[in-house]
């Protein structure tokens, strides 16, 4: 596939996938070591995946415990921060997804990972890039890793692409994707059709920086490029010409639409009313694609039913990644020694790697070694297409330094700015103003432009 220009992107709002769960508890009988550590060790999780690995690593690991404690993520940081602003010696490994680290580097909670014992630069050349600089404090200083790499794409329906252009390739699909303006062609195409680009207008949100990217802010200016004035005006299209199925991500409709056509204007509906709709002849549609990242390939295989098959991944304007979980040693953690064993168990080492891919059945992992042994492999669930060659070369061509600390709070205020124009309640002129008057409101030293 053609080589794009691409960024990465953390996206205000942004759901990522977490599984709750009460924390587990172990009936095992503590193992103490010579000098009077405990050999268990203590996790504080975001997700149930760190409990799979706990298993596996007790099962190849005699005599080592591992208790992890999965925490919502809306709790998580509140419960993270009371702990180590008290010093508390446990939890002694802690997690936290992209937007969360900066914060808790700063205050200290993270182990340096580059320092002795670690010494985790050894490994640089072993993870994707940017996994490992999204690691790093505001020092340069790694002191998180992940086992996974999060990459973004466009999953697409294989056999709406045939019915429409009679060609379901992916790089062609790329092209039906290679910018904004030709994503509103493409759109308007499906609906021709009968079908919806998206389920809803948030999916276009991965592609606001478009093919020429740059960091929202930039020797103190705010980079209102024209990439990201391309991308207010599709995004108020989208809306207004009604060219997306209004079935926002996690409802029941969109995991719905993965195996069924849905009503029109689902919005937050129930499953039931849904079918009560369909049942009365409600115009429905199908729609064709989804701006997804690794794990919601996921959520679609496993809500396609009889369309299981159908879908492929392809790329969009720019390359984005969302989500992912980090993991690192608290710095107040009486036991590092067992800590960083867990961690380089869950992050560095092949053949555990291996075993999370066969074990989750088709997580994308971050050892460059794994993702290269994996990347021939077919996936049935995307018509044979090689997912994982795909993944790996998203997740390399990811450029972390886009990535900056403005990016949540300007993401907001212009999603905000955009669904006032949608809505009818300010021109594009006025809600830009007002876009820029916020942002100079909170970040006085931001230039922003003067009209």
């Amino acid at each position: 596939m053609k080589a794009k220009k691409v960024l990465s992107l953390l996206i205000a709002g942004m759901v990522t996938l977490s599984f709750v769960a009460c924390g587990s508890s172990n009936k095992k009988e503590n193992v103490t070591s010579s000098n009077g550590r405990s050999d268990k060790i203590v996790v504080w999780s975001l997700s149930d995946d760190l409990k799979t690995f706990a298993d596996h690593y007790e099962e190849l690991n005699e005599g080592k415990e591992v208790e992890v404690v999965v925490i919502a993520p809306e709790d998580y940081p509140t419960k993270v921060t009371t702990a180590l602003r008290g010093k508390a010696a446990t939890p002694d490994i802690i997690v936290g997804e992209p937007q969360m680290l900066p914060n808790f580097f700063e205050a200290g909670f993270f182990e340096d990972l580059t320092q002795a014992p670690y010494n985790v630069e050894e490994y640089k050349d072993e993870i994707v890039d940017y996994v490992y600089e999204a690691g790093k404090d505001a020092d340069g200083k790694v002191r998180a890793l992940s086992y996974q790499v999060t990459p973004g794409g466009v999953t697409y329906r294989r056999d709406i692409a045939q019915a429409v252009w009679g060609n379901d390739d992916p790089e062609f699909i790329a092209e039906k994707f290679k910018d904004v303006n030709t994503i509103i062609k493409t759109a308007e195409e499906l609906k021709s059709a009968g079908y919806r680009i998206f389920s809803d207008t948030g999916s276009l949100r991965h592609f606001t920086y478009g093919n020429d990217p740059e960091p929202w802010v930039k020797d103190g200016k705010l980079m209102m490029t024209e990439g990201r004035l391309n991308y207010f005006d599709a995004a108020v299209q989208l809306y207004q010409e009604k060219l997306v199925a209004f079935a926002p991500e996690w409802s029941s409709a969109w995991y719905s639409s993965m195996a069924n056509p849905i009503p029109l204007d689902a919005e937050w509906k129930e499953q039931e009313e849904l079918d009560e709709e369909i049942s009365s002849n409600a115009e429905t549609t199908e729609v064709f694609a989804y701006a997804l990242p690794t794990w919601g390939s996921l959520i679609v295989r496993d809500n396609a039913k009889d369309n299981i098959g159908n879908f492929g991944i392809t790329t969009g304007p720019n390359s984005y990644f969302q989500g992912g979980t980090f993991i690192g040693i608290s710095s107040f953690s009486k036991n590092k020694e067992a800590a960083w064993d867990f961690l380089k168990f869950c992050t560095l080492d092949e053949d555990v790697a291996q075993w999370w891919i066969e074990d989750s059945k088709g997580d994308v992992v971050a050892l460059k070694s794994v993702l290269e042994a994996n990347k021939e492999l077919e996936n049935e669930a995307f018509g044979g297409q090689k997912t994982y060659e795909f993944w790996l070369n998203q997740a390399q061509s990811i450029d972390y330094s886009l990535v900056t600390g403005y990016d949540t709070q300007i993401g907001d205020y212009f999603g905000q700015a955009i669904e006032s124009v949608q809505r009818g309640e300010k021109t594009k002129d006025q809600a830009l103003k007002d876009f820029y008057k916020n942002v100079k409101t909170i970040y006085p030293e931001i230039e922003v432009p003067s009209n």
